[in-house]
């Protein structure tokens, strides 16, 4: 393929306008910019995006960093989610998404200090799960456009991000049973320390406290968000002196194990007890009975973040910018009390 000079001189014109034509400098001619433009299709030229860059001090790149030790980042649905919705973005706006690790083994402090001072990227994107207050203070101090994925913890300077609306989630989940015909609800997670669970605890209990229900703490539980774990305290609650009539679980797997749990107490679904999960993936159709879900739209979350970098980029005195993306419930046969199928397989 030719290069630029070679264009040039096939057009008849210097280096410098050819650069301009590529990066659409308005000094240049309608007429000029037809012919050099012309040209480049004749030779089927493709501009090299990096040379690109190295003209305008744009890399043209925005950097998704990662742990790569963190694996169970990488085996969720969710990432590869979240990192489609920012490429979508990205590509219809001319720009390249890349992978940065910045596991604990590396020079994290350095990476990103090439990265930033370098002008190798034009942004970042982040989980809030590898944020710390030295990395926010030197992509501040540096004025260099940065987003964080999820809520952020215990950190008060401000700064864009963006989530999933967990607590409305956990509304939803709590006004579907109780619209249901369900009144002593079950709320089964993980550790409740990660911001996430936590809202949709505190969704659970608004909306509990909203029906003049009471919020027991006999009906909260927390598992390791394995399906033996869920099994387990999902058994506790089915043991108590007055047991659940619903649970709302925290991901799809944590309603297998409880689904079992269920299923060992020789109880049915919906009859007996009504479920709720959050997450929607495809398990959540192809189980019996199928599962109510909390749809989390973590793609949209993705396209956020990357409308946030371009905002950031082409406007850096914008006001900080925090987007939280709505849930929406999936009805279906776990939640249905009329449904004719009485029996739950795990």
């Amino acid at each position: 393929m030719p290069n630029i000079k070679e264009i040039a001189k096939a057009a008849g014109v210097s280096t410098s306008t050819v650069s301009r034509v590529l990066n659409n400098n308005p000094l240049v001619s309608f007429e000029t910019r037809e012919h050099v433009s012309k040209i480049m299709r004749g030779y089927n030229y493709v501009p090299n995006s990096m040379a690109r860059g190295l003209s305008t001090q744009k890399s043209n790149t925005v950097a998704l960093l990662v742990n790569l030790e963190d694996t169970k980042s990488f085996d969720n649905l969710f990432f590869h989610k979240i990192m489609y919705g920012i490429e979508n973005v990205l590509f219809q706006n001319d720009l390249s998404l890349v992978i940065c690790n910045l596991q604990a083994s590396c020079n994290s402090k350095k990476r990103i200090g090439w990265m930033v001072q370098g002008k190798h990227v034009q942004g970042v994107i982040l989980p809030s799960s590898i944020l710390t207050t030295d990395l926010i203070k030197t992509l501040k101090n540096q004025k260099f456009p940065f987003v964080v994925l999820g809520e952020p913890e215990n950190i008060t300077v401000p700064f864009d991000w963006v989530d999933i609306n967990n607590a409305q989630g956990g509304q939803q989940a709590v006004q579907h049973l109780i619209e249901t015909g369900y009144r002593r609800i079950a709320f089964l997670s993980g550790s409740t320390r990660s911001v996430f669970n936590n809202n949709r605890l505190t969704g659970y209990l608004t909306m509990l406290k909203q029906y003049n229900l009471p919020a027991e703490e006999s009906l909260i539980a927390e598992c390791d968000n394995s399906k033996g774990g869920a099994y387990i305290e999902m058994s506790r609650l089915l043991e108590l002196s007055s047991p659940p009539d619903a649970v709302i679980c925290g991901d799809n797997i944590i309603s297998m194990g409880a689904m079992k749990a269920i299923s060992k107490k020789n109880l049915t679904i919906p009859r007996d007890i009504g479920i709720v999960s959050f997450d929607n993936y495809p398990i959540a159709e192809l189980v019996e009975p199928t599962l109510t879900t909390i749809d989390i739209d973590v793609h949209q979350m993705g396209v956020e973040a990357a409308k946030l970098i371009l905002k950031q980029t082409e406007n850096p005195s914008a006001n900080h910018q925090v987007s939280l993306i709505s849930t929406s419930i999936q009805i279906r046969e776990s939640t249905n009390k009329g449904s004719n199928k009485h029996d739950c397989h795990s």
